[in-house]
């Protein structure tokens, strides 16, 4: 199964070291996003689908070990 390309197009917040634009980057040097100390959730990530249309059936979500989320929610959308 092949990744899909995206591109981070909004995100509500974010560390100045660990802005949103990491995840546009795959690989071992990328240190990923991090949402700001003491924020306001809910913190968003909009997303723009390179390959479209797409067929999307899994999304895998990586968390720093001490900074999970406890709760992830999904919006698909077409279009803006």
């Amino acid at each position: 199964m092949s990744k899909i390309r995206f591109q981070v197009v909004y995100a509500s917040g974010q560390d100045p070291e660990h802005p949103a634009e990491e995840l546009n980057v795959h690989s071992p040097a990328t240190e990923g996003w991090q949402s700001p100390r003491f924020c306001d959730y809910p913190q968003e990530l909009g997303l723009f689908l390179l390959d479209t249309p797409c067929h999307l059936s899994r999304v895998q979500i990586l968390s720093h070990q001490s900074k999970i989320a406890t709760k992830v929610e999904l919006f698909v959308g077409d279009g803006f």
